[in-house]
């Protein structure tokens, strides 16, 4: 059993010194963009909306959350929303930290961020491989999705 919090600057910084590794949250074609945005709902219903949201929608946030297990030792693992998603990073195999701890973390921090409520919000972003505008939208709980597709010149991020 875990606790969760934001990392502090310290301990986020301390993350960044061991090689991280990331892995999607939904399998390829078992989500899409109702899901993101709703997943995206919920971790700022679980941590606060903060300041690494970027109109980049393959690096569109960034939430590095401690994980204290019962004997006190921390975990950091990061969620993030990628180039296929909702997304976590932990360290790689041969980092040279024990990854079951960090994989239990992951699996109980997925879990708890997807049992809360979602909080209203919008936000828009430019999948610029596309390219296209896609903007998501929570209010009393209902996902709504707008996309427009763009012309390249158009890029304005």
């Amino acid at each position: 059993m875990f606790k969760f919090r934001n990392a502090t600057k310290d301990e986020e910084n301390e993350m960044r010194k061991l090689p991280y590794g990331g892995e999607w949250i939904y399998e390829t074609g078992k989500a899409g963009e109702q899901e993101f945005a709703l997943f995206l709902g919920k971790v700022m219903a679980r941590f606060g909306r903060n300041d690494s949201l970027s109109k980049n929608w393959e690096c569109m946030y960034s939430y590095p959350i401690a994980a204290e297990d019962e004997n006190g030792n921390k975990y950091i693992v990061e969620i993030y929303h990628g180039s296929g998603g909702p997304s976590y990073s932990l360290p790689v195999e041969n980092s040279g930290v024990d990854p079951a701890p960090y994989e239990s973390a992951k699996d109980e921090l997925v879990k708890y961020i997807e049992g809360a409520e979602p909080v209203d919000y919008e936000w828009e972003s430019i999948y610029a491989d596309i390219p296209a505008r896609i903007k998501y939208i929570i209010k009393d709980g209902k996902v709504t999705v707008e996309d427009e597709i763009m012309d390249f010149d158009d890029l304005d991020f």
